[in-house]
């Protein structure tokens, strides 16, 4: 996949991933306060799928794009962080798209 291609799909999985976590925490409410659990799992599994794929993506276009190791970690560090992707995208990402 050609680089710009690739970060564009990153950004977009970024994007995804940070409201996939919120939508968790909106399920996580559901489930203590309300005793209602069944978003949980389609929410916890779609947070879970975009944060692997997130990561995925950062190694990938880091690499191809000879990013420096510290944009890479960042840029992991940043899907473990809440909302963090958004953060990564415009201080990481966005300078990078041509």
């Amino acid at each position: 996949m050609e680089n710009q291609t690739l970060l564009k799909v990153l950004r977009i999985v970024g994007i995804l991933e940070a409201v996939s976590w919120g939508a968790l925490l909106i399920a996580m409410y559901y489930k203590r306060m309300l005793g209602e659990p069944k978003f949980m799992q389609a929410t916890g599994m779609t947070h879970g799928m975009l944060f692997v794929t997130f990561t995925l993506l950062v190694i990938f276009a880091g690499a191809s794009a000879n990013w420096s190791k510290k944009e890479i970690t960042l840029g992991i560090i940043s899907a473990v962080l809440p909302f963090g992707t958004l953060w990564a995208d415009a201080k990481i990402f966005k300078k990078y798209v041509k």
